[in-house]
């Protein structure tokens, strides 16, 4: 299927390659954001653009290395038991509801999809979050895993009603889909990113930097996949300026 990216204006372009350059050579990431962004004149957008979307070469491509999408159901060729997943929830969560809310999406250099712009304080708690947890769950019930765990951080705002909204939800949707026999785990804990990165088997769902870079297992763009795959949505393809 052929994707649409949006365009990358010549300003951002240049900007781009010149913050790669930096990247590459050691340089620390916010004064080079404030030395490439000043000097071609980003707005405060374009400068999430690159913080967001533009890593090292070493970096991106440790990073896409790593990605993994599973196999659906009845796939050819796949033995052995299906993978565990663990996802870190709000991260994918905030990625599909900054998406839903019209913010900007980037394709980063290094193969995850992230969003710009925007609170990451809080999920709304009304049929908006009912949404992106369908989003969610429709995605995940699109493969075969052994067990799907979900974990919400417990500090966040409204975090135990979401974990009760999302049990629901699967609920109906693996209904829907005959996939009920996975079982899901959601819950809250009090440091999601730790839990997250010390998975030692199957997938880890996230598109989070510091977790991705800690973890040693697998790693699924759950919220790319339901930006790209499921929605289709335009976004900016930040490695083609490379």
């Amino acid at each position: 299927m052929s994707r649409e990216f949006a365009a990358i204006p010549e300003n951002l372009i240049e900007a781009i390659r010149e913050y790669r350059w930096l990247l590459d050579r050691g340089y620390p990431d916010q004064p080079s954001i404030k030395l490439v962004g000043d000097r071609r004149r980003l707005t405060r957008e374009q400068r999430g653009i690159l913080y967001r979307g533009v890593f090292s070469a070493v970096d991106s491509t440790r990073r896409t290395k790593r990605l993994v999408i599973p196999p659906a159901p009845g796939h050819d060729g796949v033995t052995g038991a299906p993978p565990e997943l663990l996802v870190d929830g709000h991260n994918v969560l905030f990625t599909i509801h900054n998406y839903f809310m019209g913010r900007p999406v980037v394709l980063a250099t290094d193969g995850l999809v992230r969003d710009i712009g925007g609170t990451r304080a809080r999920l709304p708690h009304t049929d908006g979050f009912t949404r992106v947890a369908r989003a969610l769950c429709d995605a995940v019930a699109r493969f075969t895993w052994t067990s799907v765990t979900i974990l919400l951080d417990e500090p966040l705002p409204w975090s135990r009603e979401h974990v009760t909204e999302i049990a629901r939800v699967w609920a109906e949707t693996t209904t829907a889909t005959k996939n009920g026999g996975v079982p899901l785990t959601v819950r809250t804990e009090p440091s999601v990113d730790t839990a997250v990165a010390r998975a030692e088997t199957g997938l880890i769902a996230t598109s989070d930097t510091a977790v991705v870079d800690r973890s040693s297992v697998g790693v699924f763009d759950l919220g790319g996949f339901v930006v790209l795959r499921v929605f289709g949505a335009v976004v900016t393809d930040v490695g083609a300026a490379l």
